[in-house]
């Protein structure tokens, strides 16, 4: 669990510039390239769906074009055993022309202070493809730890 009161390191200010806006329903073709070319199987209907649910926000990092070039989804919820809302991020990808400057760490970011806005008591992060070094010197970076927690999934 991350502790909420630590501060992700801010984007690199000589990185190329890009901004981050909340996610538009025409965003979901751009979106889902960038899921689908790490491996999820995600699709515009799903997406619309998605971006529609009262308890997910999906922020884009949009190049100078307006093109999506990162994603971020936060889903938040009440939670019994946290007394409180629990939030995870079910959704970060970049476009691989981006990584490494900076956007997935800026959209980390935002999300984070969204979570703290919402006064989420625990944050996570779960990852499907497993944990590199890489993803691991990424998380550990921004201020999360690993879980030591079971995960059940049913068939």
């Amino acid at each position: 669990m991350p502790t909420l009161g630590v501060p992700v390191p801010v984007a690199d200010p000589k990185a190329a510039p890009f901004k981050v806006r909340p996610a538009r329903r025409g965003d979901a073709p751009g979106i889902v390239a960038i899921l689908n070319e790490a491996g999820a199987a995600a699709d515009t209907q799903t997406f619309t769906w998605i971006i529609s649910h009262p308890e997910v926000e999906v922020l884009v990092a949009a190049d100078p074009l307006d093109k999506v070039i990162g994603v971020v989804s936060l889903s938040h919820r009440p939670l019994l055993k946290v007394g409180g809302r629990a939030a995870s991020i079910d959704e970060l990808g970049v476009a691989r022309a981006w990584i490494r400057k900076g956007v997935g760490r800026e959209l980390l970011k935002r999300a984070v202070e969204r979570a703290r806005v919402l006064g989420v008591k625990r944050l996570e992060v779960q990852t499907f493809a497993g944990v590199t070094d890489e993803v691991d010197a990424f998380f550990r970076a921004t201020g999360f730890e690993r879980a030591n927690v079971g995960v059940f999934r049913l068939k």
